[in-house]
């Protein structure tokens, strides 16, 4: 198979061992869900729930929240775990560093800067949601710690890369729904939706996305999902990455995976390839192609 060529900057992987990204990422999970709850009580509900999902602003180096009407939004900051509220022009207007602060000190900052740099006061309160989250002491009004820059940066990284990486493949499909990462499961993804031919009425899903890591793998992956799950026997094989079976069917690449030494590829040209390869099989599976 060919792969197609793509340009993008790509950040390198593998700096911080990946079992030393788990807090950093739990924390970064927990300090997201400031950010989403400031579409929550700002913004009109929709009925995918997407007035709570975020987008990656590269320059930002940020998981940034859909504006007001007014143009005002806010950011999480992912190498110093730090909060930046926008202003319309999307310039950085305050900062909070999470570090040694607790969710509620982070909720009641964004809220009081809101209403300061706005002059209104939100018709709701800036709460959580009641989400099944991985357990972490800030839950229990613990403080978030920032004793360690480096996986915290790593994680920059790694939304970074998927982002450009994610957005060149999806860039082809004019089914792709933009990319965004979802505050619950804080996995940035592309979702492409088909009619399935031999089932008159039925869609079809593609996902193609990364996640940090969660109760399926302790550590980041990039993946490509496929529903309806195709039968485990007719799954074909992958050059680059492992099919997961157990729960949901997906093509995974794992980081030991990808940053394993006696690859031939740069880390630049084996997920691009990944998305490429899985993809296809994904949508052979399907019976149905992108246009």
């Amino acid at each position: 198979m060919k792969a197609e060529s793509f340009t993008f900057s790509w950040q390198t992987l593998g700096t911080v061992p990946v079992a030393d990204l788990v807090d950093a990422k739990v924390q970064l999970h927990w300090a997201a869900q400031i950010v989403a709850a400031f579409g929550n009580a700002l913004l009109e509900t929709q009925r995918d729930d997407s007035q709570s999902n975020l987008d990656w602003v590269d320059h930002l180096g940020a998981l940034c929240s859909h504006a007001t009407v007014d143009g005002w939004s806010v950011g999480l900051r992912l190498a110093d775990l730090s909060l930046i509220f926008l202003a319309p022009n999307h310039s950085i207007q305050k900062e909070f560093g999470l570090s040694g602060q607790t969710i509620q000190q982070g909720l009641e900052w964004l809220a009081a800067t809101y209403s300061n740099a706005s002059g209104a006061t939100p018709s709701k309160p800036f709460r959580l949601r009641d989400y099944n989250m991985p357990p972490h002491s800030v839950e229990k009004s613990g403080v978030f710690q920032l004793s360690r820059t480096t996986p915290f940066k790593e994680l920059h990284h790694w939304y970074g890369n998927a982002h450009q990486v994610i957005r060149a493949v999806a860039e082809k499909w004019k089914e792709a729904s933009p990319l965004r990462c979802w505050p619950h499961y804080f996995d940035i993804a592309t979702l492409i939706s088909l009619p399935l031919p031999q089932k008159n009425g039925s869609i079809g899903t593609v996902g193609c996305g990364m996640s940090p890591g969660d109760a399926s793998y302790a550590e980041p992956y990039f993946y490509v999902t496929v529903w309806p799950y195709p039968e485990k026997d007719t799954l074909p094989n992958l050059t680059i990455g492992k099919w997961h079976t157990d729960g949901f069917v997906a093509a995974v690449l794992t980081a030991s995976d990808l940053l394993a030494s006696g690859q031939t590829e740069t880390q630049a040209e084996r997920v691009p390839q990944f998305f490429q390869q899985s993809s296809e099989f994904a949508f052979d599976a399907l019976g149905a192609s992108p246009s």
